[in-house]
């Protein structure tokens, strides 16, 4: 579940935060979700480019799906475990 978030947390950052050389009071070029990219060559990042970030979308679902899918094996496991297991009565 960690590693889900980290992928999560880092794609949420490159998809937002401005990034580049400054330019005044903020970077110079702008994150892909937040504005129109640059034209300038200063801006051409291989991370931040669409089929990158698609690609750290999949990997982000990928590790979520199965994150998720063994938090509900283990809750599974553990209820059958529970329901099933020896019941001791006490012999009359």
């Amino acid at each position: 579940m960690l590693l889900a978030l980290t992928i999560w947390g880092r794609f949420a950052f490159l998809m937002l935060a401005d990034y580049g050389p400054e330019f005044g009071d903020r970077a110079r070029c702008r994150g892909p979700l937040v504005g129109p990219s640059s034209g300038d060559r200063l801006c051409r990042d291989a991370l931040r480019e669409w089929p990158a970030l698609l690609g750290i979308l999949a990997l982000a679902v990928v590790a979520t799906v199965s994150a998720a899918a063994t938090i509900v094996y283990a809750k599974v496991l553990s209820r059958l475990a529970h329901h099933d297991g020896p019941t001791l009565r006490p012999r009359d």
